[in-house]
C-alpha cells in the first residue's frame, strides 16, 4: 500500500469519526425529546379511572382567583351525538388471481371502494357505482379478468369471469392494408 493510500484511508476515518462524534454531540444537546417518548400510552385501567371523573359543571369562573390572573376558562360541555341516517353499508374484500376489490353495499347497490391489481396485472376498465354494472377488468398478457361485483343481503359479492388471450390470431382482424394482396 503506497503512503497516499494510508493517508487517504487515515483522512477519511478521522473524517467518520468527527461526524460521528459531532452528530452524537448535537442529539446530547438537544437533549431526551429526541430520543424518548415524549407521551407514554395509558393502560386500560388509566382509561377507565379518567373516563370517570364527572366534568366539571359550568358556570361563572371562581371569584377567589387571584387579580393578577387571567380567569380560568370554563369547562367545556360534554359533546352529544345525534344520528340522523342508520348506515347500513357493508365493506368486503373480494379476491381472484387477478387483484383484489374493495366493494360495499348501500341500500341494495354494489360501489367499488378500491382494487388492486396483482403482480402482472393492470387495470383494463373498471365501472366504480351504478346506474350499470359493477366491475374492474384486470388485464396481463395473457387473460383477461373481469369481476362484477353485486349485492346479496346487502353484502358484496363477486362473479369472476376469465378470459384468455389468443396471440395466435391476428390482433387487428378489422384493420386492412392497403396494397396487400
Amino acid at each position: 500500500m503506497s503512503k497516499h493510500s494510508v493517508l487517504a484511508a487515515t483522512v477519511w476515518s478521522a473524517a467518520a469519526v468527527l461526524g460521528i462524534g459531532a452528530g452524537m454531540a448535537a442529539i446530547s444537546a438537544v437533549g431526551t425529546g429526541i430520543t424518548d417518548r415524549g407521551v407514554k400510552p395509558m393502560t386500560p385501567d388509566e382509561v377507565d379511572a379518567a373516563l370517570a371523573v364527572p366534568a366539571a359543571p359550568a358556570g361563572p369562573p371562581p371569584t377567589s382567583a387571584p387579580p393578577s390572573r387571567p380567569p380560568a376558562p370554563p369547562p367545556r360541555p360534554a359533546p352529544t351525538v345525534t344520528v340522523t341516517e342508520q348506515v347500513t353499508a357493508s365493506i368486503t374484500n373480494l379476491a381472484s388471481e387477478a387483484g383484489d376489490v374493495v366493494a360495499r353495499c348501500e341500500h341494495g347497490q354494489a360501489f367499488l371502494v378500491s382494487w388492486t391489481p396483482a403482480q402482472n396485472f393492470s387495470v383494463g376498465a373498471s365501472n366504480r357505482r351504478p346506474p350499470g354494472a359493477v366491475f374492474v377488468r384486470f388485464q396481463s398478457s395473457a387473460r383477461l379478468v373481469t369481476m362484477t361485483v353485486t349485492c346479496h343481503a346487502d353484502r358484496p359479492s363477486a362473479a369472476v369471469r376469465v378470459d384468455r388471450r389468443d396471440d395466435r390470431h391476428d390482433r387487428y382482424p378489422h384493420r386492412h392494408f392497403p396494397g396487400r394482396g
